[in-house]
């Protein structure tokens, strides 16, 4: 009889063990890939995988977090900025969640149209900061590339007719 309640607190011990065991491998546990074949086959199939993409400028962590509809939710973080301009060390340590097609092998960091979150915020402003710097920087050039756009600058034929014509008009009723 206390041989049979053992056995059966054992038994029923194992049971809650390996049921916790299986939860944590269903909906805890990531698997880290080590190579990018790893990570693209994951992609692909969107299950939950962890990757590391260290090029030379920006060290990335990517982690699929699963299905969201018809698409595939990936966490992108900036880990690491290597080298590169003062202003992007702001990316440093933050995050977004990008929704890719199903299916689809790419760089969520590239498309940050589809994605959101802190780290989108801080690329964009980089971005527009940019091009503030770039229109300054440039803006006589910029000023004298418009002025041979026609219609931009009225400098085109038809507008000095009817301006012309209007003119005409005025001083012929007036004299």
């Amino acid at each position: 009889m206390i041989k049979k309640r053992r056995g059966i607190k054992i038994l029923s011990t194992l049971i809650v063990l390996i049921l916790i065991i299986a939860i944590y491998l269903t909906f805890v546990y990531t698997p880290t890939c080590k190579d990018i074949a790893c990570w693209e086959s994951k992609l692909v199939k969107c299950s939950k995988a962890k990757y590391i993409n260290d090029p030379r400028d920006i060290t990335w962590s990517y982690t699929i977090k699963g299905k969201v509809d018809d698409r595939c939710e990936v966490n992108v973080k900036a880990l690491e900025i290597k080298r590169g301009l003062t202003s992007t060390m702001a990316l440093q340590g933050k995050d977004m969640d990008c929704f890719l097609p199903f299916g689809v092998i790419t760089e969520p960091e590239q498309n940050p149209n589809i994605c959101n979150g802190i780290l989108k915020e801080k690329m964009q402003t980089l971005i527009i900061e940019k091009l503030h710097q770039y229109i300054v920087a440039n803006i006589g050039l910029i000023g004298q590339e418009l002025t041979g756009i026609e219609g931009v600058t009225g400098n085109s034929s038809t507008s000095l007719r009817r301006v012309n014509s209007t003119a005409g008009n005025k001083t012929n009723s007036s004299g």
